[in-house]
C-alpha cells in the first residue's frame, strides 16, 4: 500500500507526506511545541517522516533527492509557524538562494544582517560549494548557513555553519571529529538567536 506521500508512478511528494505526518501529529499541537520546544518538535516531525519514507523505498540515491525536497518543505513549514520573515527560491544572478533572512531588500543594503541557507547533498558538495563560491563573491559579509543530506564528500568552503539530520551528526563527528556538525533540530533555535542578536524582529513570512 502506497504511504500518503506517493504520487504518479510511486514518486514520493516530499511536501505531501510532510504535511501529512504534520496533520496526524497535529498541527495546534506542534505549534505549541515549536513555541515552547523547537528541537523536540523538529526531532518527531522528521522521525516520522523518515520512518514513513524508509518504508516505501529502497533506492538510496532517489531518497537523497526525496529528503532534499523534504528538508526544504519543513523549513518553510518551519518559518511559517514560528513568523520567521523570508524569502524562498531566490535566484541571485547565476545561483539560487534556497532561503534568506529577512528578505533580499536586506541583503542588497545590509549583508551583515542576513543569513543565506543553502540545502544540497553531501555527495555533490563541488556543487554546493561552487554556489557557495558565488554568494560570497556577490556579498562577502553575507551569512551563509548549508544544510546537507548525505554524507558530505569534502568540506565547505569558507566560514559556513553546517546542518545535518541528526541521525547523521554522531556518525560524523565519530568518524571525522574534526569536523563542525550541527543537528538539524537546532536550527530554529539558531536563526532566532541571529535575528536578536541583528535586533531583526519575528514577523510574518514574505514570498
Amino acid at each position: 500500500m502506497a504511504m500518503d506521500g506517493s504520487g504518479i508512478d510511486g514518486v514520493v511528494d516530499a511536501k505531501a507526506l510532510l504535511y501529512s505526518v504534520i496533520e496526524r501529529l497535529g498541527r495546534d499541537e506542534l505549534r505549541r511545541e515549536l513555541a515552547k520546544d523547537s528541537r523536540s518538535a523538529i526531532v518527531t516531525i522528521m522521525h516520522s517522516c523518515m520512518k514513513e519514507l524508509s518504508s516505501s523505498s529502497n533506492d538510496m540515491d532517489k531518497d537523497k533527492d526525496v529528503i532534499i525536497r523534504l528538508v526544504t518543505a519543513l523549513m518553510h513549514y518551519l518559518l511559517t509557524e514560528c513568523m520567521i520573515q523570508s524569502e524562498r527560491k531566490i535566484q541571485l544572478d547565476d545561483v539560487m538562494l534556497d532561503l534568506v533572512i529577512p528578505s533580499m531588500r536586506a541583503l542588497r543594503s545590509n549583508p551583515d544582517n542576513t543569513l543565506i541557507i543553502l540545502i544540497g547533498r553531501g555527495d555533490e558538495m563541488g556543487l554546493l560549494n561552487n554556489r557557495l563560491e558565488r554568494v560570497y563573491a556577490l556579498h562577502p559579509k553575507v551569512n551563509v548557513w548549508a544544510i546537507i543530506v548525505g554524507d558530505a564528500e569534502t568540506d565547505m568552503v569558507g566560514n559556513v555553519r553546517v546542518y545535518m539530520m541528526d541521525e547523521y551528526v554522531d556518525q560524523v563527528s565519530k568518524s571525522k571529529p574534526s569536523r563542525s556538525i550541527i543537528p538539524l533540530s537546532s536550527i530554529i533555535e539558531d536563526i532566532r538567536r541571529f535575528m536578536n542578536s541583528r535586533g531583526i524582529r519575528p514577523f510574518n513570512i514574505v514570498a
